[in-house]
């Protein structure tokens, strides 16, 4: 809420002049006193001095109205705001109407007393006096009055409970508007694995109190999150252990299209996914005769199942490169991200479906018929591909997962000319497409052997969680040795509902 005095200041400051011939045209402070010093009559002076008096409001409204408005802002109580004044309003009538209960309770009593101590006939030898009476119009009235001044203060209190309540409610209704409010669509965390995991409260609350000090073996608080030896001994990382002043490992700035990137994503809780999958589909549409028998097609489903499987890994590193927040956030998502990526697109494409791997893409038993390349060019013999999947399978392909090797024959194509067909050495790098579909380059596909399907439609990625980070020195030597393991690992399952949406092309040069 915006205090009273705030609100007359600004007022006051916005009927300022903004000139200084504004500031002269004032001129404040010249009322005419000529009637007052004339011999003439009082009437005519006061007549006299009314008329100056009027045309000096009229003249100078906005000064007088700028004067009247800063008066009020510095004399106004600091902190008293709306909803202020009405609360400390409310205990001074509240305070008033039990003054004129008690009051009217005390006139009350004091003129009942009176009625019933009033002597009608005295007491004689023979009869006792006689005493009581009603009480007259003037005590009725005097009653009454302390009484409407009661309900007079109690109707002030309820309407000023009412406003006050108002202004609540109104404050409650625009509390946070500044921000999103939205609970079903959660905002996107934007940190980097390293990042969320140093920043953790666990983590730097267990750093900072020496819990990776302690005697014995120790585990550090888990943080989840969506090589060689780093020391300084011979043949390790000791050149990476640099001044406070230079950076670490450089963070990656940006994440490679992976083979995740192109399937639909999921989550699951269970260990293992059950799904249905198409195993064959005969199409018997046809033309009939009116009345005619219409023939049956055949589209068969199978039950499948997709167990969760875990990729981790872990890396050791000194105590002193752990209480480093940067560095440990550098190795973190230049190491052990990275190191779980590319385990993960292995899998998805070349997991044999044996326990722990993944069933991949590339071993699927019902791929559809492999596509060589023959006297085609690369991209003829991929083209080929997405349009016999799209004619025998009856999905379009919306992505290519290709070897680096094989797409740097297509980049590097050139015309009789010499020319490139493509961007070219000097032009700004294009994103990697192929007739209109996205390209992922890694080198985890065969070479020479590019694998085209509808990856988002036909497939879906099951995550357990996100990435999971922890660190210990409970392994083999080094609680002695002061070193520490930071582990990352995930768990995820693959579910391929039509196999048939996937096929390779083969003999890429």
């Amino acid at each position: 809420m915006i205090p009273i005095y705030l609100i007359a200041l600004i007022v006051a400051l916005a009927a300022m002049p903004l000139n200084i011939y504004d500031i002269h045209a004032w001129n404040v402070g010249t009322v005419h006193a000529e009637p007052w010093r004339t011999k003439t009559s009082g009437l005519a002076r006061v007549t006299s001095f009314a008329r100056d008096l009027w045309r000096f409001v009229c003249r100078h409204r906005r000064g007088l109205a700028f004067a009247a408005l800063l008066c009020l802002a510095l004399l106004a109580p600091h902190g008293v705001t709306a909803a202020g004044g009405m609360a400390i309003a409310l205990p001074q009538l509240e305070s008033d109407l039990k003054a004129k209960q008690l009051a009217a309770k005390d006139l009350l009593e004091k003129t009942m007393r009176a009625c019933q101590e009033h002597v009608v006939t005295p007491a004689t030898a023979s009869a006792p006096a006689v005493t009581g009476r009603p009480m007259t119009d003037e005590e009725r009235k005097a009653i009454q009055a302390i009484l409407d001044e009661g309900k007079a203060i109690k109707t002030r209190i309820e309407r000023a409970q009412g406003d006050s309540a108002m202004l609540a409610e109104i404050g409650r209704l625009t509390e946070g508007m500044a921000q999103p409010t939205a609970t079903d669509a959660p905002a996107r965390d934007r940190r980097s694995l390293g990042e969320q995991f140093v920043a953790d409260e666990n983590y730097r609350r267990f750093i900072q109190q020496g819990g990776h000090r302690r005697t014995g073996a120790w585990t550090s608080p888990a943080v989840e999150l969506n090589a060689t030896t780093l020391d300084t001994t011979t043949g390790s990382g000791g050149p990476l252990i640099i001044p406070d002043t230079q950076p670490g490992f450089i963070p990656l700035l940006f994440r490679r299209l992976v083979i995740a990137d192109l399937i639909a994503p999921g989550t699951t809780v269970g260990n293992v996914i059950q799904y249905m999958k198409e195993k064959t589909f005969t199409n018997a549409a046809a033309a009939v005769a009116q009345a005619g028998l219409k023939p049956e097609s055949t589209l068969v489903f199978e039950a499948a199942t997709s167990a969760v499987q875990k990729i981790a890994h872990w890396i050791p590193v000194t105590e002193e490169m752990l209480e480093d927040y940067a560095q440990t956030q550098s190795i973190i998502d230049a190491r052990l991200r990275l190191g779980l990526d590319l385990a993960e697109e292995d899998e998805l494409l070349n997991g044999s479906g044996v326990a722990p791997h993944l069933l991949g893409l590339m071993t699927l038993p019902g791929l559809s018929a492999a596509q060589a390349r023959g006297a085609d060019t690369n991209a003829d013999a991929i083209f080929k591909q997405i349009t016999a999947i799209a004619v025998n399978v009856l999905v379009t392909p919306d992505g290519i997962v290709m070897n680096p090797i094989n797409w740097q024959t297509i980049q590097l194509t050139k015309n009789a000319a010499g020319n490139y067909l493509g961007s070219g050495p000097w032009a700004p790098a294009q994103p990697a497409t192929l007739w209109g579909l996205p390209v992922a380059n890694t080198p985890s596909i065969v070479a020479n052997t590019a694998l085209v399907g509808s990856y988002r439609a036909s497939a879906q990625i099951f995550r357990k969680n996100g990435v999971r980070v922890e660190s210990s020195n409970s392994h083999a030597s080094f609680f002695v040795n002061n070193l520490v393991a930071i582990r990352a690992e995930e768990r995820l399952a693959l579910a391929v509902y039509r196999e048939a949406a996937f096929g390779k092309v083969t003999g890429l040069n």
